[in-house]
């Protein structure tokens, strides 16, 4: 049996929110702990660490993308928010989810990350 790829999520919304603002909820460590539910790694030294979603800034270009490494229990993936500005003033929302590692334990299909 092959094991199934595991190809990149991508979802698109149109939001009634500026890009400005989306920006910002993407960027602002308080809006994005809000919204994602985690605080960059940094910020988040004194929760319990199972119980946390570790994420690390990788890239961003202002107002336009930023792209995150998200740990959540052993998996690692990356995520790319990509945002533009929508002919109804609003914002064209893209989001990218690779899967970048799996832990040696688990039962995903394919193990990737080496024990």
């Amino acid at each position: 049996m092959t094991p199934k790829s595991e190809a990149p999520i991508r979802l698109t919304y149109e939001l009634d929110a500026e890009p400005t603002k989306v920006w910002r909820a993407l960027t602002i460590p308080e809006y994005v702990s809000r919204w994602l539910g985690s605080l960059p790694c940094s910020d988040m030294d004194d929760e319990p660490a199972q119980d946390r979603i570790e994420l690390r800034l990788i890239s961003a270009e202002p107002g336009t993308h930023v792209r995150y490494s998200i740990k959540d229990n052993e998996a690692v993936s990356t995520v790319t928010f990509q945002i533009n500005a929508n002919d109804k003033g609003g914002t064209t929302f893209h989001i990218v989810h690779e899967q970048s590692m799996i832990a040696a334990n688990c039962n995903f299909p394919r193990q990737r990350l080496a024990a």
